[in-house]
């Protein structure tokens, strides 16, 4: 064998191996986050190889990829203004591997039919594993997956909670963020591969079960954020299939419809472990008296932090830094309330009110992350790229009725992007990966105009 062929055949072996590793993604980020990220970093040292190899950068010509150098220069620059430069520095230096992982993900891993349809699958028995675990928990109080920690590895067993199921993650919202993220594109995949498989009327009974079914568990994660972008979520579903399919539509909406008006008869989320209504009534008063709220805290001192930086931000994961700075303090709520942590404080005698610093580890707020965090320059470049990838889908919008899962993608994507609906850290190595995952996963349908030939 020629070393030339030798060469071909390692470089065959390694991109097949890191290929299943990527398509495992929704799998490993349920259990390492460590992994994942690894991962993410191979495929992206493995890209840029064969880019060298090949001598073709013309990924580099996307203009969704300029756009995020654009990103990643600005997060350098601006770590240098940020409390704590070593660490914006060492999580913006770092930050270009999702954006070259998104384009390794459109022009090499995703870049065919097969490894499109094998995700599809993988992410279709994720969602049923997390179910299950769900499920589990509801009935036991504890997961499996928990369960199996404890034993094996002497780490004392989680669940999310009195009032939402974690299932297999111990930070208990992230169960309903992942179905959240994750639901509709397996979905639609799902249903598609089926439909192919046996028959239209078998795949469409399939689909409404497996929504039904989901949408109970999203509830019952009682994670709010992840709630609420269901519920926008099934809106934009509603809507495409009125496009696509009247008939669809109306037995969709008289399903939902049902459903909802069982489960309020029949008590389905208000018991001791799933006290939806209690979620709802306050989240009502958290609305009504929102700057008084935890969410309004945060957000005050989110604009007060852009306020003080406005050009710069305050750097890259400095959010929890700066807020125990005096100059951030704000009138506390009355109790430290979801999601907010009081990490100092101070008695004011001439008002003789005690102040603290209403904050977590970021403001639970996308764009409040980017203006506090990465200034005006960081908001907008975010902003631009939004638009940017937004103009490339419209461009070729015919794609979306023909490529259904491309709608299944959107309508989990756009929701995390309303303004008005709480999230994680967008910076945050888990919520990134999801993120930058489904991003890749989307722009690997769309054509690649820049292109001479395939890698």
């Amino acid at each position: 064998m020629s070393v030339t062929m030798k060469t071909i055949n390692q470089q065959q072996i390694i991109f097949n191996i890191l290929t299943w590793f990527i398509l495992l993604l929704p799998v490993t980020i349920i259990f390492s986050n460590a992994l994942s990220d690894i991962i993410i970093v191979c495929a992206s040292f493995f890209f840029i190889y064969i880019s060298i190899k090949e001598n073709n950068w013309e990924w580099l010509k996307e203009k969704w990829f300029r756009i995020t150098l654009l990103i990643y220069f600005w997060l350098i620059i601006s770590s240098f203004f940020a409390y704590d430069i070593d660490l914006a520095l060492s999580r913006s230096t770092t930050w270009i591997r999702f954006a070259i992982f998104t384009a390794a993900l459109q022009y090499l891993f995703l870049n065919n039919k097969t490894n499109k349809n094998r995700i599809v699958i993988i992410t279709f028995f994720s969602i049923l594993y997390v179910g299950f675990e769900m499920l589990v928990e509801y009935f036991t109080g504890f997961s499996l997956y928990s369960r199996i920690i404890e034993n094996f590895f002497n780490y004392e067993a989680f669940a999310g909670g009195p009032h939402r199921l974690s299932g297999p993650f111990k930070d208990a919202p992230k169960s309903g963020i992942y179905l959240a993220y994750f639901l509709f594109p397996a979905l639609i995949g799902i249903t598609k591969i089926i439909k192919h498989k046996f028959t239209n009327s078998f795949s469409l009974i399939f689909g409404f079960i497996f929504l039904i079914i989901n949408v109970v568990l999203i509830f019952g994660s009682g994670h709010r954020g992840s709630i609420l972008s269901l519920c926008f979520s099934l809106l934009l579903i509603i809507f495409y299939f009125y496009l696509k399919n009247k008939k669809i539509t109306i037995l969709l909406t008289v399903i939902l419809l049902l459903l909802g008006i069982f489960s309020y008869k029949s008590n389905l989320f208000i018991d001791n472990k799933l006290k939806i209504d209690g979620l709802i009534v306050k989240t009502v008063d958290e609305i009504k008296n929102y700057s008084d709220s935890a969410y309004g805290s945060l957000y005050k001192t989110s604009f007060k932090m852009f306020k003080t930086h406005p050009i710069t931000g305050i750097g890259l994961k400095n959010y929890r830094v700066a807020c125990e700075k005096d100059e951030f303090l704000s009138e506390g709520h009355s109790s430290t309330g979801y999601g907010v942590t009081p990490w100092s404080g101070y008695f004011d005698h001439k008002k003789k009110k005690y102040f603290e610093a209403t904050c977590s580890g970021h403001p639970h707020n996308l764009y409040l992350t980017w203006l506090a965090e990465t200034g005006f320059v960081g908001f907008c470049l975010f902003i631009i790229l939004l638009i940017s990838i937004a103009k490339q889908i419209i461009k070729y919008k015919k794609i979306i009725f023909d490529e259904l899962i491309i709608a299944g993608i959107l309508m989990s994507l756009i929701p995390k992007l309303i303004p008005m609906i709480p999230s994680l850290n967008f910076f945050s190595n888990w919520n990134a990966i999801c993120f930058w995952l489904l991003i890749g996963w989307l722009l690997s349908f769309l054509p690649k105009e820049n292109i001479k030939k395939n890698l």
